[in-house]
């Protein structure tokens, strides 16, 4: 008489064991390579952002004569593009140092008055000029922009 063994499918422990040893080594790897360029893309979009900021307020300037009052009047001031009234910006563009889901707040005020480092713009009115409203250098998480001021970009 013989007798049949029957097998159950499926996987051992072992095999579990190494394959998520593999999948562990494998993150490992990956994953810091993806956070640099997490931090790369925000730096580089909200530089990208303060070029639109900055270039929205010199059209305004050839358009209207005159330098904005404030970052809003970018959004609420038309002007005819072919015909078509168009705001200079539609909305106020985010800077994505101090809030990972973007800050679009903003802040006018006089060159002379300190940054209160709450993230967002600055929009200094008697330079017409906007900067990001974080004035301390970044630390460690932000790689090769460490030490850097966003306010001086």
């Amino acid at each position: 008489m013989i007798k049949l063994i029957r097998y159950r499918k499926g996987f051992t422990l072992v095999e579990l064991f190494i394959v998520m040893t593999i999948i562990g080594i494998l993150a490992m790897i990956l994953i810091p390579s993806f956070t640099g360029f997490d931090v790369g893309a925000k730096v580089a979009a909200t530089q990208s952002n303060l070029n639109i900021l900055r270039t929205a307020i010199t059209v305004y300037r050839s358009k209207e004569g005159a330098y904005p009052n404030s970052l809003v009047d970018l959004v609420k001031t038309t002007y005819l593009d072919a015909g078509i009234a168009r705001p200079y910006l539609k909305k106020i563009p985010p800077e994505l140092i101090s809030d990972k889901a973007g800050n679009s707040s903003y802040v006018d005020q006089l060159a002379s008055f300190p940054l209160s480092d709450k993230g967002g713009w600055v929009y200094f009115t008697d330079k017409a000029e906007v900067t990001v409203n974080i004035d301390t250098p970044l630390d460690n998480k932000w790689s090769e922009y460490k030490g850097q001021k966003p306010s001086e970009w």
